[in-house]
């Protein structure tokens, strides 16, 4: 009677750690296989993208520095960047050629 009720352990343990064997490699090309995709997709994304708002923004800030105006909230007035750029190189070139004029007229 004994011999019908007898396991066979050694194909048991085999079919198990197969079983596990096929488990984790599956696990790993699932794992594999999304971060793949993922990469291609987020590569898809960033080449069809064509930064309508940060372009928005940038032309809003050109805009903002390139023209004159009043602030309303405190009275200043603003004109462009570049005019301000020529206006302190003139005052600098002024002040240093009226500098070297007293230091001519004190020698």
């Amino acid at each position: 009677m004994a011999a019908y009720d007898d396991l066979n352990a050694k194909r048991i343990f085999t079919v198990a750690i197969i079983s596990v064997v096929v488990t984790a490699v599956t696990a790993l090309a699932v794992q594999v296989l999304y971060f793949s995709m993922k990469q291609w997709h987020e590569a898809e994304t960033v080449s069809q993208n064509d930064y309508r708002r940060q372009n928005k923004i940038l032309d809003d800030q050109t805009a903002q520095i390139s023209s004159f105006g009043v602030d309303a909230d405190s009275g200043n007035i603003t004109i462009p960047v570049s005019d301000a750029m020529k206006l302190m190189v003139e005052n600098k070139t002024k002040t240093n050629s009226s500098e070297k004029k007293s230091d001519n007229d004190e020698t």
